[in-house]
């Protein structure tokens, strides 16, 4: 595929005085589709189902950012401030995440991975979630891996979830420390997959990024 049938998504959020970050990827379903029809459709069917159900009181959005990797004037951001964080209860460190694995479909690329800002201090114990909560990550994992539509036009498959490859700015250097995604369509046609299945990781973990290091 072209490298204009990509996007970059990027959800702002904020908690705890911290910026979130998750980024995403996402490959061209429907033909003529815009980063408008992307990011309103990521909104719809990724963080509508995510927000309230398992993201707790105080995470609060800013914008979704979309830009398309391959055409320079196809590129917004969408207000989203509307979806709040709805799940009540003594509030976790910002820093802690739960995890889903995106289960790799070939040999020469790594599981996807995505941790997020969700959960509370009731829905783990000893350092693993419980399995009322693992079933509401089951859910945002099922919404990823599967289209994803515009509500205003159900059924209709606007793009789908990839996992691209990054690769080494400095090939020489080990360990690498700064990566950049495919930057022509051979690259990334050669170098993208489109997860079918995933795993919750029941183990309560941290994202460095969100920690304060002194």
């Amino acid at each position: 595929m072209a490298l204009s049938d990509f996007w970059q998504i990027k959800d702002n959020q904020q908690f705890d005085g911290k910026q979130i970050l998750n980024v995403y990827q996402a490959k061209r379903i429907l033909a003529g589709a815009n980063a408008t029809m992307v990011g309103q459709a990521f909104i719809d069917s990724i963080v509508t189902p995510m927000a309230l159900p398992t993201q707790p009181i105080g995470l609060g959005r800013t914008t979704v950012e979309i830009e398309n990797l391959g055409t320079p004037t196809d590129f917004t951001s969408i207000d989203s401030s509307a979806h709040v964080g709805g799940v009540a209860g003594q509030l976790l460190p910002g820093f802690v995440a739960a995890t889903i694995q995106f289960n790799r479909t070939r040999s020469d690329m790594k599981n996807g991975m995505k941790r997020f800002c969700a959960g509370t201090e009731s829905e783990m114990t000893n350092g693993i979630w419980v399995a009322g909560f693992l079933t509401l990550l089951d859910v945002i994992g099922t919404a990823l891996v599967a289209n994803w539509e515009e509500a205003s036009a159900p059924g209709v498959a606007v793009c789908e979830f990839v996992i691209l490859k990054r690769f080494c700015v400095d090939p020489v250097e080990d360990p690498c420390t700064v990566y950049r995604l495919p930057i022509n369509s051979a690259e990334i046609d050669a170098n993208h997959y489109v997860p079918v299945t995933f795993t919750t990781r029941d183990r309560v973990r941290s994202q460095v990024s969100r920690k304060v290091l002194a």
